[in-house]
């Protein structure tokens, strides 16, 4: 199945590139595709010159970079680069960096494609660190070829070391590494790592030299290295990151962030055609990370239709005015303490933002009893205190009056996550030391429920939609605000 629905929302290649366009603008191109009698233009993705092709054509094509790409090296995948780009660059919106950026990219290749991009796409500054002589010596052609050597140093290290050689005694905004994924040769064979039999077969063709995909301890122990390295170096970096191959990966080393003096990290998906990645990104600064979108749900959430929970009231020949339907629901809201601000106001469409702190209109038949069995107490001549009767021993169920507090954890059915939820978390639990605003501050007043309300009439009826927007609710709790809605809403006195 396709993953290009769930890149990142900037990505250019949420839209297929058109090989026809591709192959008739671009000769080189055009040698390794194909046309079908249907004349769709295809091209063969287990054809390692024909992979090659097109990774620099699309260079070409919407970076303006020329790059020299080795056919015994990685043949990088733009969409999947672009994606964690895109990722780093919201990172640095969120540490407030938007000038003068400095970046390093742990073992860059021989097409030096990361740094490349961001330099030409974004401005930044690269160091761009690699082991291997010959990578080294095409990264170097690759950046003059381009002349971005005044943005893009290329620079050999030691195997030992991942960032404190390369680091020294500099500051940079950020890291990146897109480190090899297993630990042997034998993992990069299909029927050695394929869980299943009937499994499909990789599309694309494997192309790579054995230190760009195997390294000792596979991914976990290069990543738990590069952790190691950071906790020594602390805010000379201001964040980290990492992509992450295999999810079963992802859980030793957020156990390792954890432990470490980390004041937030956070954990994304790369999603492009079949393939889906994972980025980790850690900071000892004080930044939280945790307030980045996850990309993934923000392109998902651009795709889904909002349907509204409707009610109609059919007014038949009566002239009911939505000004008098919007006064009794604006009433309804102030006793339940539902903030509104008015967006829009005509004759026969009136439209509010809602928000609301708290769940106020569930259980309603039980409070109106609990308030009936005060009230008979009262006419009995029950002790009262403060006016109120004493109803602990005649209803032990539950108290009479249910706190702002209380109704977030209860009523709201919003519960603490279990251990096994901390562990697999997809990003939105991050570690325990990250920095609050006020940690003493219990956050009561989060936002339980946003979301809009309209009504407007036609022809046939007058309508009240409720649509969802946001919040720790989930949005059928629109349901029981209509059905409030709809209990107390006095159409006698409308006609």
């Amino acid at each position: 199945m396709s993953m290009s629905k769930y890149m990142h929302p900037r990505n250019i290649y949420k839209t297929p590139p058109n090989f026809k366009t591709l192959a008739i603008e671009y000769p080189e191109f055009r040698k390794h595709v194909k046309q079908e009698l249907t004349g769709k233009v295809s091209l063969d993705f287990k054809d390692v010159e024909a992979v090659r092709a097109l990774s620099q054509t699309l260079l070409k094509k919407d970076f303006d970079l020329d790059v020299d790409i080795p056919l015994n090296k990685l043949i990088p995948t733009i969409p999947l680069r672009l994606n964690y780009i895109l990722w780093i660059e919201d990172l640095l919106e969120i540490s407030k960096r938007t000038e003068n950026i400095k970046g390093i990219d742990i073992g860059t290749g021989a097409s030096c494609v990361y740094p490349l991009i961001a330099s030409k796409k974004l401005g930044w500054s690269m160091l761009a660190t690699e082991i291997d002589s010959e990578s080294i010596a095409y990264a170097t052609s690759n950046v003059e070829r381009n002349s971005l050597n005044t943005k893009i140093k290329v620079k050999g290290i030691m195997d030992e070391s991942l960032l404190k050689e390369a680091v020294g005694g500099d500051e940079y905004d950020f890291c990146m590494c897109n480190p090899p994924f297993f630990s042997s040769q034998q993992e990069t064979i299909f029927e050695f790592k394929s869980r299943k039999q009937t499994r499909p077969r990789p599309k694309n063709a494997f192309c790579a030299a054995k230190g760009e995909v195997v390294v000792k301890g596979g991914e976990v122990e290069f990543i738990t290295k590069l952790v190691n390295e950071s906790r020594e170096l602390q805010q000379k970096v201001k964040i980290y990151t990492t992509m992450v191959g295999h999810k079963v990966s992802l859980q030793p080393i957020k156990k390792l962030l954890r432990e470490m003096d980390v004041l937030s990290f956070k954990q994304t998906e790369f999603c492009q055609g079949n393939t889906t990645r994972w980025g980790l990104a850690w900071t000892y600064c004080d930044i939280d990370l945790r307030k980045i979108p996850h990309a993934t749900l923000v392109a998902l959430k651009k795709q889904k239709i909002k349907h509204p929970y409707q009610y109609t009231i059919p007014i038949g020949d009566k002239d009911i005015l939505v000004e008098s339907v919007s006064t009794q629901i604006q009433n309804m809201f102030n006793e339940l303490m539902i903030d509104q601000k008015l967006v829009k106001k005509s004759k026969n469409v009136i439209a509010y933002d809602i928000v609301a702190h708290s769940n106020r209109w569930s259980n309603q038949r039980r409070k109106r009893r609990e308030q009936q069995r005060m009230n008979r107490s009262d006419d009995s001549g029950h002790e009262s205190v403060d006016g109120q009767a004493v109803m602990e021993a005649a209803s032990p169920k539950s108290p009479p009056c249910i706190d702002t507090a209380t109704n977030l954890i209860s009523d709201l059915q919003v519960r603490s996550p279990s251990k096994r939820e901390y562990e697999d978390d997809n990003g939105y639990y991050n570690c325990k030391r990250v920095k609050l605003e006020d940690e003493n501050t219990m956050d009561v007043c989060a936002v339980f429920l946003k979301a809009s309300i309209i009504i407007r009439k036609d022809v046939n009826g007058l309508h009240i939609e409720l649509i969802w927007d946001d919040g720790l609710a989930n949005k059928d709790v629109l349901h029981q605000v209509l059905q409030y809605i709809k209990n107390n809403l006095k159409v006698e006195q409308l006609l």
